[in-house]
Formats: structure tokens, C-alpha cells, sequence
């Protein structure tokens, strides 16, 4: 099975097709771009075979903490 991927792979990355083979390797990107992966043929491969163990980024932002003194607005 996993020659059968690796072969599909190898397939669409060496596509005759330009438009096809920039579809696939443009799909690849975007995904190893959201991931903070660098952007290889070994790193698409090792992600369309699900090898890719890729780590996961720090959150960015906290969720305030919510004070004891806030109240919800007056009813008028």
C-alpha cells in the first residue's frame, strides 16, 4: 500500500501536465505552509503518505483573564 501512495506521488509531482503538476505541488504548499513546514518534495511526500509529524505551533494569542470586578452591563 504504501509503494501504491508513494507511486501516485511520485506520479503527480512528475506530472507531464504543467497546469496539473502546479495544482498538486500548489495543494502541497498550502498544506505544509499551515503546518510551518519548509516546503520540499521529501516534506510533501512524507505529508501525503501521513509520515509528517510536524509540531505544533504556540498559540499566539490568550484569552484575557476575566476579572472578579467586571459585571454585565445595567439593564435600563
Amino acid at each position: 500500500m504504501a509503494d501504491d501512495k508513494n507511486a501516485q506521488f511520485t506520479r503527480m509531482w512528475n506530472e507531464e501536465n504543467i497546469a496539473k503538476r502546479q495544482k498538486f505541488r500548489n495543494l502541497m504548499k498550502s498544506k505544509l505552509d499551515l503546518l510551518h513546514v519548509e516546503v520540499t518534495e521529501e516534506n510533501a511526500r512524507a505529508f501525503y503518505n501521513g509520515q509528517l509529524v510536524a509540531r505544533q505551533p504556540e498559540r499566539l494569542y490568550q484569552m484575557p483573564e476575566r476579572s472578579e470586578e467586571r459585571r454585565p452591563p445595567r439593564r435600563r
